[in-house]
């Protein structure tokens, strides 16, 4: 007896179809294995969404990046206990180390079942989980992404606009031997075009120190965190070598820790302000406000110090 087999996909369903020499037709459906890339939102473990919950509950395997952002109450025990109490699932800690260079193990295991990658904040706000989609696809694995909210529309409950923002720049520690400032042109011209600037804020997690790196045995250093001091302190610093007036110490801004948690802080007013209020624990984020309209500053009024 000979059987051809035709296979064909119908959303996430591989549909078998199996024809005897006697035109008799078996069919049977096998889901395909699925790579469940999922926005955790902001604030805890409650903000993901249903649809994300359940991909985490019927994923084999669950995994939670720690290194472009963090959960108000970070990736601790404590934090991980939390989120395992919730989903159902342990955890897996995905380090920087891990996603960049030893990922395609995760993406094989999610050819054989059902992968869940947790984001915090939503998938895209790092190009690190587009290069995961682009490495996945390469490898033939499917891939279904769950988004959320993220710091680029949290940023809105200060009033400003969010369509009236122009690039997003990031701000990194500045180093006795590393200063970089290609930050500033992007500001430069944000602010010539009249628009705000979102300034992303450092954070070092799992980071090797250069002394373990020169002795080829990797040492990681705590884990640390900028603030929006900080953060103005390197913005100032460099407008004061390029003198080029692209921003100042009066220049307005609006400071934001932990958004979208329940202890979340709003404040705005002159960098030089900013500088002197205590923000608290991270993450921290700033934006370098452009031209407003009357709405938006009705609304900055409420967050001024």
């Amino acid at each position: 007896m000979r059987h051809a087999r035709v296979d064909s996909f119908v959303g996430h369903t591989r549909t078998t179809q199996t024809r005897s020499s006697f035109g008799i037709e078996h069919s049977r459906a096998e889901r395909v294995k699925m790579l469940y890339i999922i926005g955790l939102g902001l604030g805890d473990e409650k903000d993901i969404t249903v649809r994300g919950l359940e991909a985490v509950k019927k994923s084999q395997k669950v995994y939670i990046e720690s290194y472009t952002s963090l959960l108000s109450f970070g990736i601790s025990q404590d934090g991980i206990s939390t989120l395992e109490k919730l989903y159902g699932k342990a955890l897996i800690v995905a380090d920087r180390e891990m996603v960049e260079e030893k990922v395609d193990d995760m993406l094989l295991e999610a050819r054989q079942f059902d992968v869940a990658f947790l984001v915090v904040g939503d998938p895209f706000g790092a190009t690190t989980h587009s290069d995961l989609v682009v490495r996945a696809k390469k490898l033939d694995v499917e891939v279904k992404v769950i988004y959320n909210a993220s710091v680029m529309n949290a940023v809105g409950v200060c009033g400003l606009q969010l369509y009236r923002y122009g690039e997003t720049v990031s701000l990194p520690f500045f180093t006795e031997t590393w200063r970089p400032d290609s930050f500033y042109e992007k500001i430069q011209k944000n602010r010539g075009l009249g628009l705000h600037t979102l300034c992303l804020l450092d954070i070092r997690v799992k980071e090797p120190s250069l002394e373990s790196l020169c002795r080829g045995k990797k040492q990681y250093e705590p884990p640390s965190f900028m603030t929006i001091g900080v953060a103005i302190d390197q913005l100032l610093e460099v407008e004061h070598l390029r003198g080029e007036s692209a921003y100042g110490e009066d220049t307005l801004c609006v400071g934001f820790a932990r958004l979208g948690s329940e202890n979340q802080m709003v404040v705005a007013g002159l960098m030089k302000q900013l500088r002197a209020v205590d923000f608290g624990p991270p993450l921290h984020c700033l934006t370098i406000v452009g031209k407003t309209h009357p709405v938006e500053e009705e609304m900055l009024d409420f967050y001024r110090s």
